[in-house]
């Protein structure tokens, strides 16, 4: 059998390389940790004239000095015996910034590509390349591609299989002025664009510049980003994902058509352990299929996309930019709300994201922030459900969280030793998300929820119907009711608090039954809103902070996590007792 050979996608952040992945593989692929690191490889396969070739998608690098872990795995790549071909992806706006990568994959030996993508950018902005001499020039095939489009793609796939293919051409030797180091090679790289460039033209202002400054503005920046949360996730995710589809998936296909035919079938079951097991309050169909399938399912996809259109669109960087100021004030930078605003989907994920930061002091800010008070995506969505009615309850609790993890973080800045670190970030163009590729990387994520959350939520509710079977989960719920009650809560609310220390969204879905029967007025609403979302970080990302953290740092979080929870619950159920604002 004939080995599978490598192809390699090579290429900056922000060059549309994940678009070309999606294109030539006509699928997103699996993703997985490259071995003994935090970097993840998005793996597919290219098929074509009947072969079938190992695609991999390789983490965005702007050198192959490796000096940041991205680069190193970059590296590492490139020196695999089956790498049989590198696909260099450039953005052509910016080519002049880019052939410095360029000249360093040719120093590899690989058969190499050029794709210069975002053709189209190019053009808007007055630029027009001669791709011909480009490639006459460095002496290795050029694309031009605009890769949202489709095009150019055609083109790229039969000169990759010429390249691969048995009876591949002869490659002609690379451009091999000596360029020993970075500053040469950028030198040359401008040399080659200013000979390639074809009579630039003043470029118009475009109504997506324009949209661009508008977003990275101090007040009319804020106030874009308020209409994205508040469409994005409070009406999307909140009031659609977890109203409308939780509703809809939980009380109807659910409740009324699933559960009935497994209770049916269930009644034949000789084995009364096996029934409770299945069925009891606690069993597999009653808690962990329904709140992992049913309730947490459609609030996660919902968020998944809308992740991604605000991925996919360039609109992340500019965030960075605005808010990098007021992170200044907390200890960190701008840098910081990608690990943050991954921590809405997933907080483990969240917590390994932070290796990118560049001190062990901004490192630590960021996991406790995440740990504190960044609700995932099901938690959030269920609480902005439950409380979309009910404006005031909103604004208290959203108010709430936010002067507690802006204390937080302050407080940390002046505590902890050390200074903030300096903030330098590539703008990318702002683009409209290409469907195709929305869905099929929401997609993506959903297998990855579906493979590595849902057994936890089936694990969970094995545990759970064990320590309610044997008395333990009584003697912790007694524990609780103290403390509960010092907040003014229903002793109800104890098992809920125990579900949130598996799983946050599990506690969340907990709240969503109590908010349904009816067992909680507005100002517990709040009280115990409030708490969850400051509770506990689940087990697995607590796991995830102390390999990230140390279990000295990690049992620290561990404690202000759980004080500051209580105490902020504690504090705003007598507000709300003294001042009746509910």
């Amino acid at each position: 059998m004939q080995k599978e050979k490598t192809i390699l996608l090579v290429g900056r952040p922000n060059v549309g390389k994940s678009v070309i992945f999606n294109r030539i593989t006509d699928s997103y692929a699996v993703v997985s940790n490259y071995p003994g690191t935090t970097v993840d490889i998005s793996t597919g396969k290219f098929i074509y004239n009947q072969k079938l070739y190992s695609v991999k998608d390789t983490p965005g690098v702007y050198s192959l000095t490796p000096f940041s872990e991205e680069e190193k795995v970059t590296a590492s790549l490139l020196k695999e015996k089956e790498v049989a071909l590198v696909v260099q992806v450039v953005e052509a706006k910016n080519l002049d910034k880019m052939l410095s990568l360029t000249f360093q994959l040719m120093d590899t030996g690989h058969p190499l590509i050029l794709v210069v993508n975002m053709l189209d950018e190019a053009k808007e902005a007055g630029l027009f390349l001669d791709l011909k001499k480009l490639e006459e020039k460095l002496k290795i095939p050029v694309v031009g591609t605009v890769s949202i489009r489709g095009q150019g793609i055609d083109r790229l796939k039969r000169i990759m299989e010429s390249q691969l293919g048995p009876k591949k051409k002869s490659r002609t030797k690379h451009y091999l002025r000596p360029y020993p180091g970075e500053l040469e090679r950028q030198r040359a790289a401008r040399e080659v664009v200013k000979d390639i460039l074809i009579s630039p033209q003043k470029a118009e202002v475009s109504f997506r510049f324009k949209l661009s400054l508008l977003t990275m503005h101090p007040l009319w920046g804020l106030f874009s980003l308020g209409l994205i949360l508040y469409y994005g996730l409070y009406k999307f995710v909140g009031v659609f994902g977890a109203g409308f589809m939780v509703d809809l998936m939980d009380g109807y296909v659910y409740q009324e058509m699933i559960m009935p035919l497994l209770l049916r079938w269930g009644q034949g079951i000789p084995f009364p352990w096996l029934n409770q097991l299945l069925f009891a309050d606690y069993g597999l169909f009653n808690l962990g299929m329904r709140y992992s399938m049913a309730v947490v399912l459609p609030i996660v996809t919902s968020f998944f996309l809308f992740f991604s259109i605000i991925e996919d669109s360039g609109y992340l960087p500019r965030l960075a930019m605005l808010l990098d100021r007021l992170f200044k004030a907390f200890g960190l930078n701008g840098r910081s709300v990608i690990p943050l605003i991954l921590g809405l989907g997933c907080g483990t994920m969240a917590v390994m994201s932070t290796r990118t930061l560049e001190t062990k002091r901004e490192r630590f800010i960021a996991v406790l922030l995440l740990a504190l008070g960044i609700p995932c995506s099901a938690q959030l969505g269920l609480i902005l459900s439950i409380l979309a009615g009910q404006s005031r309850a909103l604004a208290i609790w959203g108010l709430s969280l936010l002067l507690i993890l802006s204390a937080a973080g302050f407080l940390l800045n002046k505590i902890l030793p050390g200074k903030n670190p300096d903030f330098y970030m590539e703008i990318p163009p702002l683009r409209l998300p290409h469907l195709k590729a929305l869905l099929k990387k929401t997609s993506a994520r959903i297998k990855w929820y579906m493979k590595e959350v849902v057994p936890l939520f089936l694990l969970v509710s094995i545990i759970m119907w064990g320590g309610n079977m044997s008395g333990v989960l009584d003697r912790v719920i007694l524990f609780l009711h103290p403390l509960l009650g010092a907040m003014s809560l229903p002793g109800e609310l104890a098992p809920v608090f125990i579900l949130g220390f598996f799983r946050r969204d599990y506690g969340a879905a907990g709240l969503y039954d109590l908010v349904k029967a009816g067992l909680l007025t507005g100002p517990q609403l709040v009280v115990a809103s409030l708490t969850l979302s400051l509770f506990l970080p689940c087990i697995a990302q607590f796991i995830m902070v102390v390999k990230e953290q140390g279990l000295g740092r990690g049992t620290a979080i561990l404690i202000i996590v759980i004080f500051t929870a209580f105490s902020a619950g504690y504090i705003v159920s007598r507000i709300l007792t003294i001042v009746p604002l509910l």
